[in-house]
């Protein structure tokens, strides 16, 4: 049995079990949906959409349901925004747009087509204008974090920023990764640092891994070491499900919030900064470093994939043609 609107909906529930409305499955449904795309996501689509709305508003057009003509003024406006600001319309950024006037559409029932003639024709201009070359962090190398780590006090703000980057270069961590750290994530076991990752940039669903750590030759570099000083200084040993890395104030004291992954990029490029590297790094040097010096150290792709959770070969020889781009160079035999 089943009837339309707030009336009733039945598929053979069990007696005593209340009947679920249709509006109220589809609210459930919406939900759901709602809750596969990551947090990160969601926000830069909420933005999207209301940027949608704002330049339809201001040519008196209908955002809902969108004409594709028009999301092709949009999208030829955002060029003009961007340029605006001295920046550059990044094809990411146009199809993320695209991507959250569709995702709205599909949310409501509505239909869009994202791949109508005029808006591809108008994508694949954007790429061939704008689009520059994929260009990632600098990685960092074991001698960089040893540079990096002579500079450090023994303050407690040192201690935590020393901790954030020799976790992040052992562990091959994004920095979302190191900020979504719980204390009780963090177990220390016969010299080993085990660290349990709950969620990340790749598994939204959050099955999870563990990741071991393995203490270091130097006492002064050692990630295990470093990661117990911080959370012994912090008072943050026996904290469970709370934060492991926080705020620290301008009174040494530590905060209750979590540290925030911008916050992690200003840490590694203030530190690189400090220890007068040259090259641009930022967070995500870490994990370019660990995979750029294990290869070239001569750990296998499976262990670094491992430890790191990339779940291709893709971005692995990537950094290993970067690596092997110096150690062996055929312009170094050309006897100049």
């Amino acid at each position: 049995m089943q009837k339309q609107g707030r009336e009733l909906v039945a598929f053979g529930s069990a007696p005593g079990v209340p009947a679920v409305t249709a509006a109220e499955l589809a609210l459930t449904a919406a939900a759901l949906a709602e809750n596969a795309k990551a947090p990160n996501t969601r926000r830069a689509y909420e933005s999207d959409w209301g940027s949608w709305e704002a330049f339809c508003r201001a040519h008196s057009f209908v955002p809902l349901p969108a004409d594709p003509e028009h999301v092709t003024l949009y999208l030829a406006h955002l060029t003009d925004f961007f340029g605006a600001k001295g920046k550059k319309l990044r094809p990411r950024t146009a199809e993320r747009h695209l991507a959250a006037i569709a995702t709205t559409h599909c949310a409501m029932g509505l239909a869009f087509d994202r791949h109508h003639p005029a808006l591809a024709k108008t994508i694949d201009g954007i790429r061939r204008k704008f689009n520059v070359s994929q260009t990632g962090a600098r990685a960092l190398r074991t001698g960089d974090i040893v540079a990096i780590c002579e500079t450090l006090g023994h303050d407690i703000r040192s201690l935590r920023n020393k901790a954030i980057i020799l976790l992040g270069f052992a562990g091959g961590f994004r920095r979302s990764e190191i900020v979504s750290l719980n204390a009780e994530d963090l177990e220390f076991e016969n010299g080993t640092l085990r660290v349990t990752l709950r969620k990340s940039k790749t598994d939204q669903v959050g099955k999870g891994r563990t990741i071991v750590i393995m203490p270091g030759r130097n006492l002064k570099t050692c990630p295990v070491a470093a990661v117990r000083a911080w959370l012994k200084a912090a008072d943050l040993e026996h904290e469970g499900d709370n934060p492991a890395f926080r705020p620290v104030n301008r009174h040494s004291g530590v905060e209750l919030n979590r540290l925030s992954d911008r916050a992690v990029d200003l840490i590694v490029k203030g530190a690189c900064r400090t220890a007068q590297l040259k090259d641009s790094y930022s967070a995500h040097s870490l994990r370019a470093g660990h995979v750029t010096e294990s290869l070239a150290r001569g750990a296998g792709r499976a262990s670094v994939k491992r430890q790191t959770g990339h779940a291709s070969d893709a971005m692995i020889d990537r950094y290993d043609r970067e690596a092997d781009a110096v150690a062996d160079n055929s312009s170094a035999a050309l006897g100049l």
